[in-house]
């Protein structure tokens, strides 16, 4: 059914686009994009790499804020949507029921957030606000050798615009918005200053940005009903999220051959309870006490209080000199993350990372690129005050790459990285002695890519990445046999072929990729048994092995002047390879073989299409675009159907979001309706027939206004 609607859009829209381009020639190109997601500039359609790049204006147009707001636009990209920081980003289908950390490395401005350490947990992704941003480029496959452990599936890389030392720049964007099932008091504010200091080589840009979005799922208190009293409404539209925050860069060029950028963010995060409702317990719940709250959009709660509060800061020190044999680069790091969670639960942790890398000056006989890196993350995490446990970990890598011409338009990549890694756990709780464990890791990687012509590029690729390993804080598990004190990295292997090319002078672009991925040594759970409290518990073992087969795809059509059309889609096979699911709630020794992935769907489909026009000669520009998405069900966890009578299935779903516009040289306004069809569908299922009863929802349709100011 999916399929064959998927199928009749791209038929549809592709015969509209050759009669377009059949009565209007018009010779619109796709202007050129450059990207660094090799760590030098480079048109992003002469790199062998699968990659989706999102640029800034199209990031103003849809008044992207978060990570959610570009996942529904990157094919072979998903996401939970369970909160703000509290996602697991997933792409190819490399989704682990594991709590350690995520499978896609996400930097920002050139670091990793100071919260991916090991007991971050896998829902616990950095999502900073998005405004003012170049660009977002998203790296599909793992990219081991060049940015090493944590860009096992792949890499998001957000980079923000730098502060300009020409001329003077400002701008605002205002925006109001009412949700379905919620509030209209929904506002979005953000602004830019850029100040040139001294003409073409100081200059500084401050940005800032404050988000108070209002909730639509209500939370009720059910704790009371375990001791004899009533469930109670503790409140209404909870899934909130406040963010406040901005930033200070500074950039430094005072000769052609030297720049230095310094960077201190801020950002704070206040979230109310996450984006799902539980409706068959609220369903129990109300059988149990006699009461009629509604199940829909309603959380069961286990605290009167609930939300969690993150502060975070970052300082960034980017220094590029150009040298006779080429570029060298250092990129230093440091940032700080506190977590406090009402009901509780509080984390500090800090990280330190340098990068420091050359790469060659372009046009010699062969381009290369060498560097090294190091990084000292450390965690602390208390429950009501009492010390809970530690993590620190400290690692180092060389790494390098060369680009080899073979023949004429025939180029070979060769790559290898070289990690350690020392990781210590401290089971405080318990009391117990510090868990250490070591280990290392080498990671190669070898391209061939052909320049068929001007505009075709095909290449094929053999890629390896790792997630990093680490420890099990708690020995007194060691009474249990199959007790482990440290598991090891996961590795992947990824085999891949792919093409891009541009047609009819460029005003087609089309980049498509076929990839299958072997990942071996799975980080997953063990339920063992514990001499201490709870008698049983949960550690971290390598288990399973498992395959991802896919295809994926991005279009983009400019058939004539003012229109731009995007198409993109993936399917793959994401399964185990053998193994049994451990688990205390589900069953022991469950075979898991052939089962998905989780949150992994089969297909992902989007489609925009924008038009803009003038308005007879006043200098001001319409717009309308329409943005769809399709994604495919997904099991949340293993077994896809758990005993007894459990549910991880979440269901497929399409979302439809239309936005229309006036805009002129320095203002612009628009309306918009997100989920416009009011689409209640959900990127997330848990039920295991007890307590694990959770529906991500999406949030239900939305619609506002947006205003943005800028200066010439």
């Amino acid at each position: 059914m999916w399929t064959n609607k998927i199928v009749k859009i791209v038929t549809v829209v592709s015969l509209a686009c050759m009669v377009q381009m059949g009565v209007q020639a018009a010779e619109q190109e796709i202007e050129e994009v450059v990207v660094t997601a090799q760590k030098r500039e480079q048109a992003v359609q002469s790199i062998p790499i699968s990659i989706k790049v999102l640029l800034g204006d199209m990031l103003e147009t849809v008044n992207a804020d978060s990570l959610d707001d570009i996942t529904r636009l990157v094919p072979s990209m998903s996401m939970t949507d369970l909160s703000r920081g509290g996602n697991n980003v997933q792409i190819r289908g490399l989704g682990s029921n594991v709590a350690s950390v995520g499978t896609v490395a996400i930097y920002n401005d050139g670091i990793i957030s100071a919260n991916r350490i090991q007991s971050s947990g896998t829902f616990a992704e950095q999502d900073s606000a998005l405004y003012d941003v170049e660009r977002i480029e998203v790296l599909r496959g793992p990219q081991g050798t060049l940015y090493g452990e944590g860009s096992f599936g792949g890499v998001i890389n957000i980079l923000s615009r730098r502060p300009n030392a020409e001329k003077f720049e400002a701008s605002f964007s205002g925006t109001w918005f009412d949700t379905d099932e919620g509030s209209s008091n929904n506002a979005d504010y953000a602004g830019m200053v850029n100040i040139p200091l001294v003409q073409d080589k100081l200059a500084v840009r401050l940005v800032a940005f404050d988000y108070d979005h209002e909730g639509y799922i209500d939370a009720v208190n059910v704790l009371p009903l375990f001791f004899g009293g009533p469930p109670e409404m503790v409140g209404e539209d909870a899934n909130t999220e406040g963010v406040t925050g901005g930033r200070i860069m500074v950039q430094w060029s005072p000769t052609e051959t030297f720049d230095a950028t310094l960077i201190y963010k801020s950002e704070e995060a206040d979230i109310g309870i996450s984006n799902f409702d539980s409706p068959n317990l609220m369903g129990t719940v109300n059988s149990l006490a006699g009461t009629s709250f509604a199940t829909d959009l309603t959380q069961a709660v286990f605290s009167p209080t609930f939300g969690t509060e993150t502060e975070t800061t970052e300082t960034i020190l980017e220094i590029n000199i150009d040298l006779p044999m080429g570029t060298l680069t250092s990129i230093t790091g440091f940032g700080e993350v506190d977590i406090q969670s009402l009901s509780g639960l509080k984390s500090s942790g800090e990280a330190f990372s340098e990068e420091i890398r050359l790469a060659s000056t372009a046009g010699r006989a062969f381009d290369w690129i060498v560097g090294a890196y190091f990084r000292s993350a450390e965690k602390d995490i208390n429950f009501n005050g009492s010390a809970f446990r530690g993590d620190e970990l400290d690692q180092w890598s060389v790494f390098g790459e060369i680009y080899w011409p073979l023949i004429q338009d025939v180029t070979a990549t060769l790559g290898l990285r070289y990690a350690e890694h020392d990781v210590d756990v401290d089971d405080r709780l318990n009391g117990l002695a510090t868990v250490s464990d070591s280990f290392d890791n080498i990671s190669p990687k070898i391209a061939i890519d052909w320049q068929l012509s001007e505009d075709t590029l095909v290449y094929g690729s053999i890629t390896s990445g790792f997630r990093a390993g680490g420890a099990n804080a708690d020995e007194s598990l060691g009474t249990d046999p199959s007790y482990s004190v440290g598991f090891d990295a996961d590795e992947i292997w990824n085999y891949e072929i792919g093409m891009k090319s541009a047609l009819w002078q460029s005003m087609v672009t089309v980049n498509a990729a076929l990839f299958y991925i072997d990942w071996t040594d799975i980080q997953i759970d063990k339920a063992i048994t514990s001499v201490v409290s709870p008698p049983v518990q949960f550690i971290v073992v390598n288990g399973n092995d498992a395959h991802s087969f896919g295809f994926e795809t991005d279009i983009t059509i400019r058939p004539a002047e003012g229109w731009e059309i995007v198409l993109g889609g993936s399917v793959l096979e994401a399964e185990y390879d053998g193994g049994v699911i451990d688990s205390a709630s589900i069953g022991l020794g469950i075979p898991i073989d052939g089962m998905t992935l989780p949150n992994t769907p089969e297909w992902l489909f989007n489609a925009s299409v924008e038009k803009s026009f003038e308005i007879g000669s006043t200098g001001i520009d319409a717009y309308v675009r329409g943005d769809y998405t399709a994604r495919d069900s997904s099991f949340a966890d293993v077994p896809n159907d758990p005993p007894p009578g459990g549910d991880f299935e979440s269901g497929s779903f399409e979302m439809f979001n239309l936005r229309g516009g006036l805009r002129r040289n320095n203002w612009e306004v628009q309306l918009f309706a997100t989920n416009l069809l009011d689409e209640e569908g959900s990127s997330f299922n848990f039920f295991d027939g007890g307590f694990g009863d959770v529906h991500v929802f999406l949030r239900p349709r939305t619609v506002g206004v947006n205003l943005k100011f800028r200066t010439n």
